[in-house]
């Protein structure tokens, strides 16, 4: 396999580094490191059919991902997602003309995660790595265990005490080695990295290049999927700003090598119970605060403190493409959960369905133009937190007789 990676860089200080080593961030700045691609030679070898009769998962996109030896790619079909357009009430409730919806609920462990485990769990193998570990607030341990498991690599995942159990079940049926610490997010991630240092443990983290790497590879499919025109628009809930970092990266990419001709606008959007980048966003601040005391339903996008991953990244790309931080309720994302799941059939967690809550926010405020080109990435699965779906969706109707059916059902069936 042709490799065109030319190794790895700090986002900050440009600092290199090679691919295949083990740590993930810059000794000196402490800044996320980016790998980094032989784009020139890459705009001559690609064009807009070098995919067509590619299977639909992240390896797609080998030439522009890390792992240079075919024989370590895994995969559990991991992407492929589809990107909706909504035909609904939900479009026309909103008042939008092209809205699409990137439905990351379809990977294997129902969420976009997968993506960045398969690149990052395969890399580890490569490097010949004994372990892979993270610090999660339940998604990415479900991921990363998975995909442990296909390996028969070791896991160790660090989770919140109040990680739902819908997803610390999911991580324990795969055998990662599992600890829960009664700590908040950001201890739990400083604490991670000191297993790496002391263990020589592989990190799949939240902002690690690996992850990156595979997870921009879903703003290479809704490029593929939109024919080749970039949307104008692409709204994303964010937690760390590894993911809507990914997906920038991607976009710059096939810009670079001409297979689009332009790039979206990237929207972030936080609960407003823990919004430190939207705050440090509208206050002009280069790198978000800690937030005090996060409260949210949308348990997966709450990290108080982002600077300690890709905070810094993501107003840098923000103002890079002319996008917009913005912050939603909890009472703002439950509604889009209950709308997104009975206009469009897609039943989401609550943090996925902030970006219907923050697309109809922005539409509000004029922000969002009626006829733009619109993509929401819905991040995860409505099952992985059941205990707050339940407060959106009442109960059954329930009868003794059959009389009692015929009588509840008459006043809906008539």
């Amino acid at each position: 396999m042709v490799n065109y990676v030319l190794g790895m860089s700090c986002v900050s200080c440009g600092e290199e580094r090679s691919v295949d080593d083990m740590f993930f961030r810059c000794k000196k700045c402490n800044e996320p490191l980016e790998v980094n691609y032989d784009l020139s030679k890459l705009g001559l070898l690609l064009d807009n059919d070098s995919f067509q009769k590619r299977t639909w998962d992240v390896w797609r996109y080998s030439e522009l991902l890390p792992v240079h030896n075919k024989l370590n790619m895994i995969s559990l079909m991991e992407g492929g997602t589809p990107l909706i357009k909504s035909t609904t009430t939900l479009a026309k409730d909103l008042g939008i003309r092209e809205l699409y919806l990137k439905d990351e609920t379809r990977n294997p462990t129902w969420s976009y995660k997968d993506r960045g485990t398969a690149v990052g769990v395969s890399k580890a193998i490569e490097v010949n790595a004994e372990a892979v570990a993270a610090a999660s607030t339940g998604n990415m341990g479900s991921s990363i265990s998975a995909y442990s498991a296909k390996t028969g690599i070791k896991c160790v995942i660090l989770i919140t005490a109040t990680t739902p159990i819908e997803k610390v079940v999911q991580i324990l049926i795969h055998g990662a080695n599992t600890i829960a610490v009664d700590q908040p997010y950001p201890e739990l991630y400083r604490m991670i990295f000191e297993i790496s240092e002391k263990y020589r443990v592989y990190l799949v983290h939240s902002d690690s290049p690996m992850r990156v790497e595979g997870q921009k590879t879903a703003a290479f499919e809704v490029c593929e999927q939109l024919d080749w025109i970039a949307p104008d628009k692409v709204i994303i809930p964010t937690s760390s700003g590894g993911n809507i970092s990914a997906y920038w990266k991607g976009f710059k990419e096939f810009n670079t090598i001409k297979l689009i001709d332009s790039i979206p606008n990237m929207v972030c959007i936080q609960a407003a119970g823990c919004a430190p980048i939207v705050k440090a966003f509208k206050e002009g601040r280069e790198n978000p605060e800690l937030w005090p005391s996060p409260e949210t339903v949308a348990h997966s996008i709450s990290n108080p403190n982002p600077a300690l991953a890709s905070g810094r990244r993501c107003l840098n790309l923000l103002r890079e493409s002319n996008g917009i931080a913005e912050d939603v309720s909890d009472d703002e994302i439950l509604r889009a959960q209950k709308l997104l799941a009975t206009t469009e059939g897609i039943f989401a967690e609550p943090a996925a369905a902030a970006s219907i809550a923050g697309l109809k926010k922005l539409i509000n405020n004029g922000y969002v133009g009626k006829n733009e080109r619109v993509v929401c990435v819905i991040t995860g699965a409505g099952l992985k937190d059941v205990k707050n779906a339940l407060k959106n969706c009442g109960n059954p109707s329930k009868v003794m007789t059959k009389d009692e059916l015929w009588s509840t059902l008459s006043g809906y069936l008539q």
